[in-house]
C-alpha cells in the first residue's frame, strides 16, 4: 500500500465513524409510553419491544435479532389508520396528533404480534 492509500483510508474514515451515530440520533428516546400486550399472553422469545408517541410518530423498537417491524395505529373514533414498515429494527409511524384513543398493532419478523393502545389529550 502507498501513501496514497493510507491517506485516503484516514481522510474517509470519518464518514464511516459518522454514519452510525447519526442514525442512532434520529430515534428520539423519550415520549408517551404505549403499554404493550400479546394477544396469546406467551412470554416472547426476544425482549419485548419498546412502543411509545411523540410529536405526531408512534416509534416502535426491538432489540437486534428483529429484522422487520410492520405496524398500524388506529384512531378508535372513527377507524382511520396510518401504517409503516421497516427492514429494521426500529420503526417510526406517522400519526395524527389530535386528541383522541389509538390503538397500535404491530408485528415482527419472528411473526410474533403485539397491540397496545393510548391516549393524547
Amino acid at each position: 500500500m502507498g501513501k496514497r492509500t493510507i491517506l485516503l483510508a484516514f481522510a474517509l474514515l470519518p464518514c464511516f465513524l459518522l454514519s452510525p451515530v447519526k442514525a442512532s440520533a434520529d430515534i428520539p428516546t423519550e415520549g408517551r409510553p404505549i403499554k404493550i400486550d400479546r394477544p396469546d399472553h406467551v412470554q416472547p422469545r426476544s425482549i419485548e419491544p419498546e412502543c411509545y408517541y411523540l410529536d405526531g410518530y408512534v416509534y416502535i423498537t426491538c432489540d437486534s435479532s428483529v429484522t422487520s417491524i410492520s405496524g398500524t395505529v388506529t384512531r378508535i373514533s372513527d377507524n382511520l389508520q396510518w401504517s409503516n414498515s421497516s427492514t429494521s429494527n426500529v420503526l417510526q409511524i406517522a400519526v395524527s396528533s389530535d386528541t383522541g384513543s389509538y390503538h397500535l398493532t404491530f408485528t415482527l419478523s419472528d411473526g410474533d404480534s403485539y397491540y397496545g393502545d393510548y391516549t393524547l389529550d
